[in-house]
């Protein structure tokens, strides 16, 4: 008896918890803020809770509506997702635009229910998910406003992991190398003698640390470059996730500041020859004039000849400091028309009997390319000097023989010659230092002068003068100067370029 009634009990306290389970199971049914929907094997609903009447006009569905008469059946399939979801017994997702204006998104998930021992039935979850979409439409919008920033920066971006390799980078940096950066490390890029730099940065990045360092990285073509680099950390949740590397082309305007520097060593040269040669020139007149009025006195021969030889050393002294003055204090006359065949065909002739003594001159073939006539504003004897100077740098760096190239050809607004040689060339490093007063490759047979003055009057032409060199290979000095026609019209096309502001800003640090 005592049995029986516990077993009683207990199959009255399951049925009771049955009962409570099933309550609970369909409150949490009724009360899901998602859409639910019961098919029973026959396609037909037999159950559905509240937040299904938004989706059918305020309403719930009917029972027994059958799944191909619900609204996701206007996607255009064959079957509706119910059938194919049993078909393959597999749950199936769609997303589709409710309303017919397509601003109702909405996800329908059908999953298949599968009981042993009773009949397949079909629960199908509608899901509101215009918030998420209207959310990924602004995430989306706000990473493409941050990207066309990224693009339009004018440094160069590059996102690096850990380990120092390259995950992304911005259009400038793919514009600069042309090559695919993604997946290799960074400093693979940078000039080794400051690769160490950079790679402390990285370091001090991880660290949550900022930097800026002054390096120089290596071009597609291997040549190099000046670069500013900002070092950042990149955050993600409070976590250093990598390194953000911002890189700045500086190689323009490291040359802009050392052509100031250069200028202003120059005419802190002229300033100084111009005093000495001042006070110099007042000394020789001094000893020229006293010379002269003993010429006049003297009766012996032998004392009138020794006073000959002191004024004519006089005289020679007064051609030194006069040539030393109009280097200090070159004021160009007035431009006029030039034609760059003839100045460089007479300028060949001039210097022809110059370099009989510096090289075997049957050893030396000259070349002379020119388009047709090209003319540029300037003044005849000051650029005829820049030529010269070029024609005995050419001859001396070729002492066993070699070619000689000159040529002149007409360009959008300038007008450019060139003289090249197939000497012995020069490295990166005097390259960027011929143009200084007083530094020469020739020792005691050069004063670091020629073409220090050379640039001075290519300069006050409003012009350039630029060198190409490899050691080995022979060099090239190209001269770009305003063109001009016969009548002496400067060429201009409307604004004026990029590359001419750019030598505007130039000359304007180089005058002060």
């Amino acid at each position: 008896m005592l049995t029986e009634n516990l077993n009683n009990s207990v199959s009255n306290t399951v049925n009771e918890l049955s009962a409570l389970s099933s309550d609970v199971l369909m409150a949490a049914f009724m009360s899901l803020p998602d859409a639910i929907y019961l098919f029973d094997q026959h396609r037909v609903l037999v159950s559905t809770n509240a937040s299904s009447a938004k989706f059918s006009g305020g309403s719930a569905e009917p029972l027994g509506k059958r799944c191909c008469d619900m609204f996701w059946a206007a996607i255009g399939s064959d079957k509706c997702v119910v059938d194919r979801a049993l078909e393959f017994g597999q749950r199936v997702e769609v997303e589709i635009w409710l309303s017919g204006d397509g601003s109702k998104p909405v996800l329908v998930i059908v999953e298949p229910i599968v009981v042993p021992q009773a009949r397949r039935s079909v629960l199908v979850i509608a899901r509101d998910i215009s918030k998420l979409r209207q959310s990924e439409a602004e995430a989306l919008a706000q990473r493409s406003f941050m990207a066309n920033i990224a693009d339009l920066s004018l440094d160069e971006i590059y996102a690096l992991d850990k380990k120092g390799r390259i995950t992304w980078l911005n259009n400038r940096a793919q514009v600069e190398t042309s090559i695919n950066l993604l997946g290799r490390y960074f400093v693979e890029f940078i000039a080794e003698d400051v690769r160490d730099v950079a790679n402390d940065s990285l370091q001090r990045a991880l660290l949550g640390e900022e930097s800026q360092d002054a390096l120089r990285s290596l071009r597609n073509d291997g040549t190099l470059r000046e670069v500013e680099a900002h070092t950042s950390p990149l955050w993600k949740d409070g976590d250093v996730s990598g390194v953000l590397v911002f890189l700045r082309d500086v190689t323009e305007k490291r040359r802009t500041q050392e052509l100031a520097a250069q200028s202003d060593k120059l005419r802190a040269v002229g300033e100084l020859a111009a005093g000495v040669a001042h006070n110099l020139n007042n000394s020789l007149t001094v000893i020229q004039g006293r010379a002269q009025l003993l010429m006049m006195r003297e009766q012996d021969e032998s004392v009138l000849k020794s006073l000959k030889i002191i004024t004519s050393a006089v005289e020679d002294g007064s051609k030194t400091l006069r040539r030393i003055l109009e280097f200090a204090r070159r004021e160009s006359g007035e431009f006029a028309p030039v034609e760059l065949e003839e100045l460089l065909t007479s300028s060949v002739e001039i210097a022809k009997p110059k370099w009989y003594s510096k090289s075997n001159p049957t050893k030396i073939e000259v070349k002379i390319e020119c388009s047709g006539p090209v003319y540029v504003m300037g003044e005849t004897a000051e650029l005829r000097e820049v030529v010269l100077n070029l024609l005995f740098n050419a001859v001396d760096a070729m002492p066993d023989g070699g070619t000689l190239e000159l040529g002149a050809r007409s360009e959008l607004e300038s007008g450019c010659f060139w003289v090249a040689d197939t000497g012995k060339g020069m490295d990166l490093e005097t390259s960027a230092r011929i143009f200084e007063p007083f530094f020469t490759t020739k020792g005691k047979s050069g004063t670091g002068l020629g073409l220090s003055a050379s640039h001075g009057i290519i300069t006050r032409h409003k012009g350039e003068i630029l060198v190409v060199s490899e050691p080995g290979e022979g060099t090239r000095f190209e001269v770009r100067l305003p063109i001009c026609d016969l009548a002496g019209r400067v060429d201009r096309n409307g604004e004026e370029s990029e590359e001419e502001l750019r030598a505007a800003i130039r000359r304007h640090l180089q005058l002060g």
